[in-house]
């Protein structure tokens, strides 16, 4: 199963288990109706801030969410996180502690090096990048973005 197919099934799990339809989802954290729709019908991940309301609204972490764990009684206060800041800080020492540089573990992760200084100046990362680094590092989500793991 892909990742985009992973998410989508956890995500339509979700729904079923809500009792709710795309639609009311799509309202009750503030997207369009197309966006949800896209999320199942064209391959891409929401946002993280998109994602949040969903993990939110659904009371379940992004890691289950996104499929790093089953278990969706783990949760995090998402409100008061600086993202970008733990993210990149997080990042940082996966390089570190793998003996690695900046440069090798961008292209180990089929990304540009420019991405890393975009995000270390406050760009934050898509979240298919994230996946792709938590997944290269063998880590959570959660972790790379939470200050409280």
């Amino acid at each position: 199963m892909s990742n985009f197919d992973e998410f989508k099934e956890i995500l339509n799990d979700l729904l079923i288990e809500h009792n709710l339809n795309r639609l009311q989802l799509a309202k009750q954290i503030g997207i369009s109706f197309a966006t949800i729709n896209d999320y199942f019908n064209k391959n891409f991940y929401p946002r993280i801030d998109i994602a949040i309301k969903m993990c939110n609204f659904f009371n379940c972490s992004l890691d289950y969410l996104f499929g790093f764990t089953t278990n969706k009684n783990i949760k995090y206060d998402y409100s008061s996180q600086n993202f970008n800041k733990n993210f990149i800080k997080k990042l940082d020492i996966l390089i570190k502690d793998s003996n690695s540089s900046i440069a090798k573990t961008m292209k180990a992760l089929n990304m540009s090096e420019t991405n890393y200084y975009r995000w270390k100046s406050g760009k934050f990362p898509k979240t298919l990048n994230l996946l792709l680094i938590a997944k290269y590092f063998n880590v959570s989500i959660d972790y790379l973005l939470c200050s409280k793991n």
